[in-house]
């Protein structure tokens, strides 16, 4: 019982992890579907102005707006750790914005994770759970971070935006900004007040283990792939730290062929769909 217990919390773990990183542009409930100038949009009470400027001032520490829009695939590979299991193994991800996603991690106790959307579909695949369509709580991360445009149209995206404190996190004096975004999923991150660039977040996030609380730091900021983005991450889950470095990125186009879903995972779709057919 124990090692299905430790797997599951490494499938939780990794997921989480790729989950916050994996689109080249820090983790960030700041989201949208299509890119939209905020200088159009109006702040009202619930958007902090301080808050505003700040959020602003991150996306323009990493190339402005005008750099991150062009960006229209990202191909990621790197290691994940988990030191006080004794645990490393490799990431990989893929993104053809919009809508195709596809993550592999590899660790030993574990095996391999493939985790995906396309076809409008958020899929999972591992050898403990087998293939999985993810219910919409776990979805809407993967969903949100596979359009690369995501953190362009915050303000329409997090009804609630409010600056919180000048405050230290991760050994930086740091701005504390709240959000609430419009999936209900709230949140706290963390601003560098000598860079700007995203430094770090809290929130919770929905994994096959349920609700998680993960803490995230973002570190070595530096141009890698043509984009300027994190290549070093922490993420806190309870006592247990995990670690990413991201060692490769590009954002050449990428094939379709790479986003197919495993078989397994398309004959699921298959059965689902005809299961709903044939029911009353």
């Amino acid at each position: 019982m124990k090692t299905k217990k430790t797997g599951s919390f490494l499938k939780a773990a990794g997921i989480a992890l790729t989950i916050a990183t994996i689109s080249g542009i820090p983790a960030s409930p700041f989201t949208s579907s299509a890119f939209a100038a905020p200088a159009v949009m109006t702040i009202d009470d619930n958007h902090d102005a301080k808050a505003i400027k700040i959020i602003e001032a991150s996306l323009e520490a990493l190339g402005g707006r005008e750099a991150l829009e062009a960006i229209k695939f990202m191909h990621q590979t790197g290691t994940i750790s988990i030191p006080a299991m004794g645990v490393d193994g490799t990431i990989e991800t893929n993104i053809a914005s919009p809508d195709k996603l596809r993550i592999l991690i590899d660790l030993p106790m574990m095996g391999k994770t493939t985790q995906g959307f396309n076809d409008g579909v958020a899929w999972s695949f591992d050898a403990m759970n087998g293939p999985r369509i993810l219910p919409d709580e776990e979805a809407s991360d993967i969903i949100n971070q596979t359009n690369l445009m995501y953190p362009l149209e915050f303000l329409k995206n997090n009804p609630t935006i409010e600056y919180v404190e000048e405050t230290e996190f991760d050994g930086q004096a740091a701005h504390k900004i709240h959000t609430i975004n419009t999936d209900g999923k709230e949140s706290y991150n963390y601003y560098a007040v000598e860079s700007g660039h995203q430094i770090g977040s809290e929130a919770e996030t929905e994994s096959p283990m349920g609700k998680i609380n993960i803490v995230t730091m973002l570190r070595e900021y530096k141009e890698i792939g043509g984009q300027i983005q994190p290549t070093k991450m922490v993420q806190k889950i309870g006592p247990t730290e995990v670690l990413i470095s991201i060692e490769i990125a590009d954002s050449g186009k990428i094939e379709d062929s790479v986003f197919e879903m495993p078989a397994a995972v398309t004959a699921l779709i298959e059965a689902t769909a005809a299961k709903e057919k044939a029911a009353p």
